[in-house]
């Protein structure tokens, strides 16, 4: 049974903590490729203020990289609110026997009830909660989903229906620090890899 991944975000710009913590989960979830989808539109958050061709180019030049990485733009093909239950339905329909693992962030579980049709993703998707070395581990056993919880070596054995949680280590880079760093005249250093540098400064985005 192939396992994958899906990790989603707006990646405005894509930077080295998403490259490593991608990384990582194959590693740690034996994933054969890691689906990177740039979201469209937000819906707990704010849109992106850079266009979505530019946000997914930066991704592609990443992805080249590394093998494992897949850049994915079905959700900016779709267009409107990215509502991620429609993502996972879309690839569950593509890859009927795998393992599809969808990443989500503690911070971003907290909230998961609210989420669009958040009832069905276990029928469809296992769901791996990252959480990162020096911050609360997500608190899965009091959530509503308590009885999904498995182990990691559990989990890779389901195609669909297990929550489970990762710890990673601490990465303290983020695209707001990014963008604002530019915007004040900064200069960047090793947060983004050098292929998305090279592209934001070639095309000057958030100067």
């Amino acid at each position: 049974m192939q396992r994958i991944g899906v990790f989603g975000g707006t990646f405005d710009p894509v930077h080295s903590g998403h490259v490593n913590t991608a990384l990582s989960l194959a590693q740690h979830l034996d994933l054969a490729f890691v689906h990177m989808v740039p979201c469209f539109q937000p819906v707990h958050r704010d849109a992106p203020s850079t266009p979505a061709d530019h946000r997914f180019a930066m991704l592609e030049r990443v992805c080249h990289a590394h093998p494992t990485l897949i850049a994915d733009d079905r959700e900016l093909r779709r267009g409107g609110p990215s509502y991620s239950i429609d993502t996972m339905h879309a690839l569950r329909e593509e890859r009927p026997e795998s393992a599809i693992f969808m990443v989500m962030g503690a911070d971003a579980f907290r909230y998961f009830e609210s989420w669009h049709r958040a009832d069905e993703f276990l029928s469809v998707v296992n769901i791996v909660v990252v959480h990162r070395g020096g911050q609360p581990a997500p608190d899965i056993v009091s959530s509503r989903w308590r009885d999904a919880y498995r182990s990691v070596d559990d989990a890779i054995q389901c195609s669909l229906g297990a929550l489970t949680s990762v710890q990673l280590p601490l990465w303290t880079i983020s695209s707001t620090a990014i963008r604002r760093t530019l915007a004040d005249g900064g200069e960047l250093g090793t947060e983004v890899p050098e292929a998305v540098a090279q592209y934001i400064e070639l095309h000057q985005l958030y100067r």
